[in-house]
């Protein structure tokens, strides 16, 4: 096919013009994609830094707070406060952590601040090394990468023309009816490759930091790697895009967020129930104590007689 496309090329009269086209747009994608890229990892440092900078005054506050074993003025409880709600404005933070967050504005409990004390500072602490490693160590398989990753969009928008072409190019689809299973399985080859594509896209330009987003690249690779079932024939193109919609639908389930009563962060059932069971053995107390109050005697009228 491809050799094909070569030839009837080279013979139009103005065919060196249209490599030297295709490829100046190719690498103005990839000039696009590599300035889009280091735009993105910019933001994504100053980012890290806002939030660093916000918190540290919350760290400061509770570290000073945790050894005064959290008794403190008006004064540096109006401080704390304050550094809370701004940490809710630090937008690298963990979702669970910001939910802990908003619960110590809402209830300044021991356990609740202490909890979000660590939570804290595990968090930055990551975001330190990872903003250390992006701004000191540069090892030779992330150079690669930097060279590799821009070429994502040339090779998706490649890989696309080329598919779209040879469809129409070889009239496969365009000259033949849908009025029996055997015309329809171009159609199903056409769709399940232009999924491998995209997922393809998904896999190659998805950023490395973190783990929250293993399971999204997971998925991709599997309804990529579907396609070699091409390999055997068209016949298997509806099988292959069966498994390819099969693990798009349930990605949908599988990667959706869980509303905030589902997952409550670590250590949060446990706070809850010490604060019920604190108050529960309060109230007993209260009453034990009550019943166990030795009866007051009423005292005496003095008569004018005494």
């Amino acid at each position: 096919m491809f050799q094909r496309w070569s030839d009837n090329l080279s013979s139009h009269p103005d065919a060196a013009f249209i490599y030297l086209g295709v490829i100046a747009l190719l690498l103005a994608v990839y000039l696009w994609s590599a300035t889009e890229i280091r735009r993105s990892h910019e933001r994504h440092m100053q980012r890290i830094r806002d939030t660093l900078y916000i918190s540290a005054e919350l760290l400061g506050l509770l570290t000073i707070w945790e050894q005064r074993k959290y008794e403190a003025s008006s004064e540096e409880h109006h401080e704390l406060l304050k550094a809370l709600h701004a940490c809710k404005s630090a937008s690298c933070l963990s979702p669970q952590l910001q939910d802990q967050i908003r619960d110590c504005v809402k209830n300044e409990d021991t356990a609740r601040l202490g909890l979000m004390h660590k939570a804290l500072e595990r968090e930055c602490t990551a975001l330190s090394d990872e903003l250390n490693r992006s701004t000191y160590s540069v090892h030779w398989g992330h150079a690669i990468w930097r060279i590799l990753r821009p070429a994502a969009e040339p090779a998706a928008l490649a890989a696309t023309a080329l598919l779209i072409g040879n469809l129409f190019y070889t009239k496969r689809i365009a000259g033949t009816s849908v009025d029996t299973w055997g015309s329809l399985l171009p159609w199903f080859q056409t769709i399940s490759l232009m999924l491998t594509i995209l997922y393809g896209y998904v896999l190659w330009a998805s950023p490395k930091r973190g783990t929250s987003g293993t399971l999204v690249r997971w998925l991709a690779l599997l309804i990529a790697l579907c396609s070699l079932l091409h390999v055997i024939g068209l016949a298997a193109a509806p099988y292959a895009l069966a498994l390819q919609l099969i693990l798009l639908i349930s990605g949908f389930g599988l990667t959706g967020s869980r509303s905030r009563s589902e997952r409550p962060y670590a250590g949060h059932a446990e706070a809850d129930e010490n604060s019920s069971s604190n108050h529960a053995a309060s109230q007993i107390h209260d009453s034990v104590t009550g019943d166990l109050s030795p009866p007051v005697t009423p005292r005496r009228s003095v008569s004018a007689s005494d």
